[in-house]
């Protein structure tokens, strides 16, 4: 699926003394299979921005356009877009609620009027593409698993109605360094075999260096940077700035090359940067 943004525009409390502006002519458009990043100092309006890409919100001015349609439509078409476009705010476990890992799955479609039928075989291939066994998890309560399993369950609730995109806000907020890494590598599995379209809200820029082909950068809610993450992690000053810091990787390599060591500094990840360093040192 293709999203359009286009000149977004949005503004809480309009006409009230508390107006704000928080989101003011954002454009850009997610290719389909793409893997984005949104990156920016909190307040910098990403959380406001993704609740219009699935219809949550509506903008003051502009549009966000799916597939051709206006998704903010009052039609069937734009209901159905809606849809397929899956959001994971941020704690998601905290929007748990069923008795059972089971039955919490498959509330979205449950919702979407298919059958109990369809429903549990939607909901156990979502806990397999999560890696959850779902004989194993299907009758367990939810409040009962750990962090890292909840995290899971919730994407599995999302997974579950089988949208072509996904939007995951801070999907590794609040978990250990081994949760972190599960998750992500979790969603980029779930990628492969669903060739979905992803955008990550994050604030780590390690993720975004290894996991997005392209980078969105938010300030004041308005969009200021664009580009691969090459592109953007070229731009120190820009974004200290902003607040943002580069990935560990490239730090690690600057810091190299002020010591007056001939490595490359362009590198993105430990991985590059391992590279580098059997290169120069041997």
């Amino acid at each position: 699926m293709r999203i359009e943004v286009k000149g977004l525009t949005h503004i809480y409390s309009e006409g009230m003394p508390f107006e704000t502006v928080a989101l003011e002519d954002v454009s850009f458009t997610l290719q389909p299979g793409s893997f984005a990043g949104l990156i920016g100092h909190t307040g910098s309006g990403k959380s406001t921005l993704i609740q219009h890409l699935n219809g949550l919100l509506r903008p003051v001015e502009g549009a966000v356009i799916a597939d051709g349609v206006d998704i903010a439509e009052k039609s069937d078409a734009a209901r159905a877009l809606r849809r397929r476009i899956g959001l994971v705010f941020q704690y998601p476990e905290y929007q748990l609620f069923e008795e059972t890992v089971l039955r919490d799955v498959c509330f979205g479609p449950k919702n979407l009027g298919f059958s109990q039928e369809e429903c549990e075989a939607r909901a156990l291939h979502a806990l397999s593409l999560v890696g959850l066994d779902g004989e194993t998890f299907r009758d367990r309560s939810p409040f009962g698993l750990s962090g890292g399993e909840k995290r899971r369950v919730a994407i599995a609730g999302v997974l579950a109605m089988e949208p072509d995109v996904l939007i995951l806000d801070e999907p590794t907020a609040g978990l250990d360094p081994a949760g972190h890494r599960a998750v992500l590598d979790m969603v980029q599995e779930i990628k492969r075999e669903r060739d979905l379209t992803i955008l990550l809200v994050t604030h780590n820029m390690d993720d975004v260096a290894r996991l997005a082909d392209r980078v969105l950068v938010m300030e004041k809610g308005r969009l200021v940077m664009e580009g691969t993450p090459g592109e953007i992690f070229s731009k120190e000053q820009e974004l200290h700035r902003l607040g943002l810091s580069l990935p560990q990787a490239t730090r690690l390599m600057k810091r190299l090359e002020e010591k007056g060591c001939p490595v490359q500094t362009d590198v993105l990840t430990f991985e590059e940067a391992e590279e580098q360093i059997v290169k120069v040192f041997g």
